[in-house]
Formats: C-alpha cells, structure tokens, sequence
C-alpha cells in the first residue's frame, strides 16, 4: 500500500521508485498520504503488473503508468508521469479525451480491440490498442480515476492487413492466370477451382463444383492419380503427375499437376491444392521429336549432325553400322577422322555452301571406317537451324553404297561360297546323325532329338543369311536359342560381337544342347530359377570370346556319372575348332559353363 512517500513497495521496480520519488504536492492529487486508499489499491496494483496499464486521475486527467507502459509512450517517458494527460496526449486528445469522459463522469467501462490512435512518440505514427478503461470508485462511489488496461496491437495490425493484401493479390494472380489453379478434399470433391482450370477442361466453375476429380479424370490415368492424392493424406508429401483431364466436350487433354497438402492447425492433412498446367501441345512436340528421334535412330543411313567448326555433335545407329566409331568414340570429334586425306578439302567446300545455306544434294563420294578401309557413301547435306533462325551446324545423310559397287564381284563369288556351305551343311548334319542315332535305344527319342538338333543348326544358318554368311550378332544369336524358354527367366548381357560363320554353328549348337538341359534338369524345370549368359572380348595375342552360362534357383546339382552326346558335343564342337575350350561346372549352387573361342580373322578364312 502506498502510504507516504517513503512507503512505496516493489523499489526494485522503476516506476516505484520514480513514483515514490516524485513531488505530488504539485499536483491536484496531492501528496501520497493523501491519496484515496482506493487509488493507492489502484497504483499497487498497476506496478507489479506485466500488462500496460496507465491511470489518469481527476478531473485533469493526471497520468500515473507501470514499467509495462512506457514504451508505448516512447520518448515522453518519464516526463509524462504526474502531468495532465493533455500535456503529453495532445496529439490524440480529441479522440482520447471523450472515452475518459465518459468513464469518468458516467462511470462506464470503454473496451475496444484493435484501436487505431495518432501518436507522435516522437515520429508521428497510427498505432493500434486493445483498451480496456474503467472507473475507480471512492468510498462514496465517485469516480476517482479512470483505470486504463491497454495492449498495443500495430504489429498484429499491420501484419493481418499485409496479409490481408498479400491474400488479395494472390486471389486477384489465381482469379486473373492462365495456370488451372484447384482445392479438393482427399476423396476428389472439388471445394475451389480458378477461371484457368474452367478453361481447361471446358466447364464451369458452378459445374465444377458439382464434380469430382473422377469425373473429369483420363480412366486410364486415375488409379494413379488418386493413390498419389491419398498419400498426400497419409504423408503430406507434395508430388508431379501428368496425367489426362476429359474436357467437357469429350476430349483429353495433357496436363502437369503440382498437388501440396493442405495442413489444418492441428497438421493434419484434408485438402490438397494443385497447380495446373496444359501441357498438350508439349507432348504432341515431345511425340513428334519422339518419332523423328525412333526414326534417326533405327535408320540405317548413317546420319550425323556437325557444328560449323566441323565437330561431331550427333550419331545415330546407322552412323555406328556405317564407320565402325560408337557415339561415345566421336562426339565433340572433328567430322575429318570420317575423310580421307585426299578428301579433306571437299568437307571445307561443303561447310561454306551450308554456311551460304545451300543443300549439298546426293552424292557419291568415299568415307574412311574405323578400321581404316574406304566406305563408298552416297552423301546429302542439309544446314541445321537454331530457334531464331541462324544456321549452326550440318546435317549429313550418307548411305552405304559399297553393295552396289561391289554387286557384281559378290555375285561371282556367291556360286562357289554356297556349293561350299551346303557341303559344310551336309558333313554337320551327318555328324549329327551318326552321334544321335550310333548308339541309341530309343528310336522316337533319338529322332526327336535329331529334329530339334537340326532345327537349332536352322537357326544358325538363318543368322547366317541375314549377315550375308560373314557373321551374325552374338547377342541375337543366344536370344534365338533360349527364345522357346520364358524370357524373363534368363539375363543376357554383354558387347555387341559380329561372330563368324563356324563359331555361329558351334555356339548355336551348344546353346540348345545347355537350355535344353536346363529345362529338363536344371533351373528351367523349377518356377523360379535363372540362367544367366554374359560374354565379353579379352585380347591375349588374339581376340578371344569368353562366354559364361551360370544357372541358379534350380534343384540340386551332382556331376553326371557318364557324359551323354550333349556334353561330348558341347565339348567337342569347339575343341576341335582352332583352339576353343569349355569347361563345364557342377558347382552345388548351379550348373556353370565357361566357353572360350577365338574371334580372329582365321575362324572366317577357314569357311571360304
């Protein structure tokens, strides 16, 4: 309680002490001893308190505050305390002066939120208050003082009326985008939908809104839609799809959507917004740059792009077939590896007529492969242009002629090279037959044996013929031998290898001769068991092919007490050719074979 100027409690609070301190006798409340016990109640309670509470006594409106209070008073602190409100309020007292009134000499109680007052502390400022200012009553039930509880609120003010604009402006950017802007709850029921999403899918906002996501969902595109947007619920996760929307009229439409949670006070999840973009015309640019891509790719030509300085900048398949380089060997390369020297000059003549923006039409003229040897080439140049229409590099088609200069000379030889297969053909299929049926005791067997052996050996040869009985591919070659077999039961991996002729047969032979076993006895007899076949290429003073068959996932394995005609002809078909070796495994995890062949000139010499 405050009883004289030396009986101020709390004096380690600021505003005690300048209390206690202060020379009230000036004033119209006189000294503190003086003071109502109701005021003296009043002060006792403002100064302890965090809240901001000033109280302004009288009929002149003498201001006494808390430390809490002061800051809102800025720069008129201390000088405030003890003085007539109009002295320091005079900015706002107009305003502030009638709300006091009427506390005062009515006796009311005066509330407000959010308040605005002009206040100069000392810059000149709107701010805003939550108010509270209500009567002290003497013993007599006059009001003694007016009690005023406030709490400034212009930060929270100004912050809800930023927010308030920034939410006005990002409805007026969603109200006013071309960008489909949608709200819909976890089960596809749409609550908001934009001006730009109507004019997507050719409805309404009121139709919209009478809709559900699988209304106007692609079928084929909604299982994977709506899984996505239910573990938006369960995640929160924010994701991409593109997916189709059906228009109102009935047709798709290509869309990309970016779905974000909606996150309640609690963090659950129960809307999501998406953004919505049309991206039709971009897949139909992507499919028609898909196709002419599908189109370079699998052509035969070798068509290859070069900047204006020469260098290599694209190469399709056809290119790889034509000059022997993969991709990876010439990008970034200079286009002159491709050109004999006596040729170079001619690329220089080409560029400045591309450079002019001439065509060089089809004409034949001489490549160099990469193994050195001249490829006739008939030869079209187009300029390549940039999207402002500046030419920056070439485009170059060339076919490989040397077919066709060398039709004649292939024709003379291609009499006495079949008179020499169908020989060779004749003395396998005899071989065959006299080790199918030396020493067999079940005839039917034996012959459906014979027929499958020979069916393989067909298929060697239809390799063959589709290489011109110079090679074939290894790879198309195993693939053509397990292709009875579940294809997801084997992993076939390895180079690209041109085999020759003999080393076709061969491998062909043991192919069947191993996948037929694996059906009967090994993985391929069981639902889950596996074949792998991987090859590759080592050099050891020659090239050699080295092949392994790994089997798992089958039954049990145990080496064979005696070898059947299968495993003498998998041995013996490359035993016998220039050195080739197999050694074959019966490891407890799965059968294994490990093939070895050369790949040297010799093999194709020895077939002529």
């Amino acid at each position: 309680m405050l009883h004289d100027r030396t009986d101020v409690t709390r004096e380690d609070n600021n505003m005690a002490m300048l209390i206690r301190d202060y020379d009230w006798a000036t004033t119209s409340l006189g000294p503190i001893s003086s003071w109502p016990i109701p005021l003296k109640c009043a002060v006792d309670l403002a100064l302890p308190s965090h809240a901001q509470i000033v109280i302004f006594c009288g009929p002149d409106f003498v201001a006494i505050y808390n430390d809490a209070y002061s800051p809102s008073i800025g720069t008129k602190h201390p000088a405030a305390l003890g003085r007539p409100a109009k002295e320091n309020w005079a900015e706002l007292w107009e305003d502030l002066e009638p709300m006091l009134r009427r506390v005062l000499e009515n006796g009311e109680t005066v509330t407000a939120k959010d308040r605005p007052f002009y206040i100069e502390r000392p810059v000149p400022e709107t701010v805003y208050f939550d108010i509270s200012y209500s009567p002290i009553f003497d013993a007599d039930g006059k009001v003694l003082a007016v009690f005023c509880i406030v709490k400034e609120t212009t930060d929270r003010v100004g912050y809800e009326v930023a927010l308030r604009r920034s939410e006005e402006r990002l409805r007026s950017m969603i109200e006013h985008t071309m960008v489909g802007v949608i709200q819909t709850d976890l089960q596809g029921h749409l609550s908001f939908v934009n001006p730009g999403f109507c004019q997507i899918v050719g409805y309404t906002r009121e139709e919209l809104l009478t809709l559900t996501l699988q209304d106007i969902t692609h079928p084929q595109d909604l299982p994977e839609d709506m899984a996505q947007v239910r573990n938006v619920g369960l995640e929160g996760k924010s994701f991409v799809i593109e997916k189709r929307y059906v228009r109102k009229d009935g047709s798709p439409i290509w869309v990309s959507n970016h779905v974000s949670a909606v996150k309640d006070t609690d963090g659950s999840v129960r809307e999501a917004v998406a953004v919505v973009v049309d991206i039709t015309a971009r897949r139909r640019a992507l499919e028609v740059e898909r196709r002419l891509a599908a189109i370079i790719s699998s052509s035969e030509d070798a068509i290859l792009g070069i900047d204006l300085n020469m260098m290599i900048t694209d190469w399709n398949r056809g290119a790889e077939k034509v000059y022997g380089y993969m991709a990876e060997e010439v990008l970034g390369k200079s286009v002159t590896i491709l050109i004999p020297k006596d040729r170079v000059d001619e690329e220089r003549r080409i560029i400045d007529r591309i450079k002019a923006g001439e065509r060089v039409d089809p004409h034949d003229t001489v490549r160099r492969h990469k193994s050195g040897r001249e490829v006739h080439v008939s030869l079209s140049v187009s300029p390549i242009y940039d999207a402002y229409g500046r030419i920056v590099g070439a485009s170059k088609n060339a076919r490989d002629i040397s077919v066709r200069i060398e039709a004649e000379r292939t024709k003379n030889v291609l009499i006495a090279e079949l008179n020499h297969r169908v020989k060779n053909v004749l003395a396998t299929v005899t071989a065959i037959a006299r080790q199918t049926f030396g020493k067999a005791t079940d005839l039917e067997l034996a012959s459906a044996t014979f027929e499958a052996r020979l069916q393989s050996l067909a298929r060697a040869h239809d390799l063959l013929t589709h290489g011109d009985w110079q090679s074939a591919s290894l790879e198309r070659l195993i693939r053509e031998a397990v292709a009875p077999y579940p294809s997801d039961r084997f992993k076939i991996e390895g180079p690209e290898i041109s085999a020759p002729p003999k080393l076709v047969v061969a491998l062909s032979l043991i192919l069947h001769e191993l996948s037929t076993n694996a059906a009967k006895y090994g993985p391929l007899s069981t639902d889950t068991g596996q074949v792998s076949v991987a090859w590759s290429v080592v050099r050891t003073g020659e090239r050699k092919l080295v092949l392994d068959w790994v089997e798992s996932g089958g039954p049990p394995v145990a080496s064979p007490t005696r070898r059947g005609f299968g495993s003498r002809l998998i041995q013996g078909l490359l035993s016998a050719e220039h050195g080739g070796q197999v050694e074959m495994i019966y490891a407890p995890s799965g059968f294994r074979c490990h093939v070895q062949a050369s790949l040297s000139a010799e093999w194709a010499a020895d077939n002529n």
